[in-house]
């Protein structure tokens, strides 16, 4: 899942919306340098993956695109379901979208202390350019595909993934709206 999931999943509690945003730049064991609770949302986070990674819906999502995605498929299946997700936000929040997504910016720059210099610049970008509330169109999937791609050290095709999305775009709605509701589930059980 990309940062919107994850924050959606982080159920509006501070610590493990910081905790989750940071995890993918903390390393190993590093994450017991932070306070408890944002080692929490780091362990979410990681948690959050690998269900995902290893999910039989999530594997059919990548099965359909990794011809022409390769290396990069489950990252661009991550921004794909955020794209769902965002969406139809009112299906899986009480928030509307545009709320929710000011709401995690506050609680980052809040908190931004304890951001590592890699998410403290990405966050700037993010709340700058409000990629939570633009992963709802196609044309912020677009840009955030395209940000990847110029992010990346290897070659790939993700500047052009939202075609996919496109033509692939009712077997991964479906897909999607059959795993949240798991990983909401087993986030639950956590």
């Amino acid at each position: 899942m990309n940062y919107l999931a994850h924050f959606l999943l982080s159920q509006q509690n501070e610590a493990l919306i910081v905790g989750n945003f940071i995890a993918d730049d903390v390393k190993g064991n590093q994450y017991k340098k932070y306070p408890k609770a944002i080692q929490q949302g780091i362990l979410l986070h990681r948690e959050i993956d690998t269900f995902t990674d290893n999910h039989p819906i999530v594997k059919n999502s990548k099965n359909l695109i990794r011809k022409f995605q390769r290396k990069y498929t489950p990252v661009v299946i991550d921004v794909f379901y955020d794209y769902f997700l965002a969406s139809n936000f009112h299906h899986y929040s009480t928030f509307e979208l545009k709320e929710f997504s000011l709401k995690t910016y506050s609680v980052l720059n809040k908190n931004i202390n304890l951001l590592t210099p890699k998410t403290s610049f990405i966050f700037h970008h993010m709340s700058k350019n409000n990629w939570l509330y633009n992963y709802s169109s196609i044309e912020g999937i677009q840009r955030a595909l395209t940000g990847l791609s110029r992010r990346t050290t290897f070659e790939n095709d993700m500047q052009v993934a939202h075609h996919l999305l496109l033509k692939f775009k009712s077997e991964l709605k479906t897909d999607f709206e059959q795993f949240y509701p798991e990983l909401k589930q087993h986030v639950r059980n956590i």
